[in-house]
């Protein structure tokens, strides 16, 4: 028995593990394995990880990679549970999937939902996350997962393919949230229970997604401190996230005053540029917003930007990092960017069209410009005589 075992990690295998139970097939036994780590297993991985996982009492991190075999996920049931309640409570259909030996599923069990504080599914393309609501305590979905804190879903595209977004589908004790390549995710709407929320990533996850829910996250009532979205190019189109809201009196209903809210939001990435670099949007995030990543990657056939986006960038005066990448067309950074007075670092990268650097200059307060990965020549020249006026300069 393996009675000082912590990491688990097991790599291109035909299967997940031997008799870690020392051959005590007729004994209850346990080990103290708090993180396991599985990378292309080629067996019968769901199966093979649900008979093991009620012996892992301590399991805080459960990282799964590259696993084809594993193609239903069912949160916070023992196998117990499923042979012997689920023909009762109607959960037929799962109990019969648990039987199947080639099925694919892979069971939780409900310990889990105490120790579990990461889970990461990466790459698992035929993975689906399934709901036995009359099996679950404290809520369906993931939200049995009380305890989970980090939740990473990467390129398994299937995974909410059988959720109802009326409804939450995350636990509200989650501190950060990544979802790549994730299909079907039509709204936001089921991350508004998510007030602990301090980083949230949403990479591909559907063209039409829009930030509305996302505010009350951003502001007094919540924590989210860090924001990337890539691939929903109209995320910030048309909102004003801090209209001037009338509070009406709560006796004869005359507007008494205007409530303005703060943002808590320091470092964001966007590649919705349209949208974001508009003047309510700036303006809102413009006391806390330090750390901004602009992408250019829906920006094709643009060579400059407006004068509205120019004077939008001015009003984030808290900008401490700034980032221009794959902006394939641009001709000319923003103009007015030496206005920037908190600005300490320029970032350029993957802007071949770029002719310049902005003609006012940059500002000040500049301690690092970096272009080393970048491949434009001529912008590499213009930093290069720069050398002496600015602290650091990578090239």
């Amino acid at each position: 028995m393996l009675t000082s075992l912590r990491t688990l990690i097991v790599k291109e295998s035909v299967g997940l593990v031997g008799p870690l139970g020392g051959g005590q097939s007729d004994v209850e036994w346990q080990l103290p394995v708090e993180y396991i780590k599985i990378y292309k297993l080629n067996g019968n991985t769901g199966k093979e990880l649900t008979e093991l996982l009620p012996h892992l009492p301590k399991l805080s991190k459960l990282v799964i990679w590259w696993c084809k075999s594993i193609k239903k996920l069912v949160v916070g049931v023992d196998v117990q549970q499923t042979t012997q309640e689920a023909s009762e409570m109607g959960g037929g259909e799962i109990t019969a999937a648990a039987e199947e030996e080639d099925d694919g599923v892979l069971l939780l069990p409900a310990h889990l939902c105490d120790s579990l504080r990461e889970l990461w599914f990466n790459y698992c393309p035929e993975l689906v996350l399934v709901d036995p609501p009359t099996l679950v305590p404290g809520g369906g979905w993931l939200q049995a997962l009380r305890s989970l804190q980090r939740l990473t879903i990467r390129w398994s595209p299937k995974f909410l393919s059988t959720f109802s977004f009326s409804r939450y589908l995350f636990p509200s004790s989650l501190q950060f949230l990544e979802l790549v390549g994730v299909q079907g995710m039509g709204t936001l709407e089921p991350l508004s229970n998510l007030s602990s929320l301090i980083r949230l990533e949403l990479g591909n996850c559907g063209e039409d997604l829009k930030c509305q829910v996302l505010w009350s996250l951003i502001t007094t009532g919540g924590q989210l401190k860090e924001l990337e979205v890539r691939g929903s190019h109209r995320f910030f189109a048309d909102r004003d996230p801090n209209p001037r809201r009338a509070l009406e009196d709560a006796e004869g209903g005359e507007e008494q005053q205007t409530q303005i809210v703060s943002s808590t939001l320091h470092e964001l990435g966007t590649d919705d540029i349209a949208g974001f670099l508009a003047a309510p949007v700036c303006r809102f995030l413009s006391s806390s917003l330090t750390k901004l990543k602009l992408r250019g990657n829906w920006c094709e056939g643009m060579e400059r930007f407006s004068k509205e986006q120019e004077d939008a960038l001015q009003l984030l005066s808290s900008l401490q990092e700034l980032d221009f990448s794959c902006f394939k067309d641009l001709h000319q950074l923003p103009a007015g960017m030496s206005n920037l007075t908190s600005l300490k670092k320029l970032t350029i990268y993957e802007c071949p069209a770029l002719s310049s650097l902005p003609k006012d200059g940059l500002p000040k307060s500049l301690q690092e410009l970096n272009v080393g990965l970048c491949s434009n020549q001529q912008i590499r020249r213009e930093c290069r005589g720069l050398e002496g006026t600015i602290p650091k300069i990578v090239l």
